[in-house]
């Protein structure tokens, strides 16, 4: 397509010149404006996951923010950068990007799906747990089917405390779905936790920090169960590990209850 319209401008120059230079001129200034102004959207995402690559959300925010506010970027963009606003505390905002995209009556389920998907860690950030929890059941009803999907609602219900059981069985499926994703094992390993699997949980934690050793929560979880089992001095590594790991608005365990942990292995370790 890219090179056709090339093609269609060179023919629309040439022509223009031998007609008349100034108006061969005009045309080479009026298809390189149009050239700018289809660019544009692409060169302020270019800037933005250049920075987002190497860690600097803030920066990525304001290049994805003049892309979108060009109002000619696509949905997988605009999905990505309401995850973006998450990752920085903006729920809201997330919000105000991914509803008008659902509103659509003409656009196909297909594409609502992840926006809908995208719009339930939202509700979740606002304090509507309920709200996030029907509507990624319902999207598991209607057939969708994702990992980040089956990784959030399993972690919606464990926040929520539903019933053990119902819970660890819906994270099997999960873990059955995908068993490499960080966040399934991560439900997983709490599942077989909270239930008294504790070995269970440890080979599912143990796993989990081997496959993602930047991943918050797999040392906070693994020292847990660490802990639980007696082993204080793996749960003691385990939280020291968390300092160089990487936080945002998502990150699930609070620098509190980081402390709280660590004040508990060190009373162990006292009475040990």
């Amino acid at each position: 397509m890219t090179f056709v319209l090339i093609l269609i401008a060179i023919i629309i120059v040439v022509v223009a010149f031998k007609f008349n230079v100034l108006l061969g001129i005009a045309a080479i200034a009026l298809i390189a404006g149009y050239g700018i102004y289809r660019i544009i959207p692409s060169y302020y995402t270019m800037m933005g996951n250049k920075a987002f690559q190497i860690g600097d959300e803030k920066t990525a925010r304001i290049w994805y923010k003049k892309a979108y506010d060009t109002g000619r970027t696509k949905i997988t963009f605009k999905i990505n950068y309401a995850y973006l606003l998450l990752r920085l505390g903006e729920a809201d905002e997330a919000e105000k990007v991914l509803d008008p995209i659902i509103r659509v009556k003409s656009l196909p389920m297909a594409k609502k799906y992840p926006a809908k998907q995208q719009r339930c860690m939202v509700y979740y950030k606002q304090g509507r747990l309920d709200e996030a929890i029907e509507d990624a059941q319902s999207m598991m009803d209607e057939g969708f089917r994702t990992t980040q999907l089956y990784g959030m609602l399993g972690y919606f219900k464990l926040l929520r405390n539903d019933p053990v059981d119902e819970v660890t069985a819906f994270c099997e499926e999960a873990y059955e779905y995908n068993s490499d994703d960080k966040d399934i094992k991560d439900n997983l390993s709490l599942c077989y936790y909270k239930g008294g699997r504790y070995e269970d949980a440890e080979k599912i934690s143990d796993a989990l920090v081997q496959s993602a050793p930047t991943f918050l929560e797999a040392y906070y979880h693994g020292a847990q169960i660490a802990l639980k089992l007696g082993k204080k001095d793996k749960a003691k590594d385990y939280l020291e590990k968390i300092k160089d790991c990487r936080r945002s608005a998502l990150t699930t365990v609070s620098e509190e209850e980081i402390e709280q942990l660590k004040r508990e292995v060190e009373n162990e370790n006292t009475a040990g």
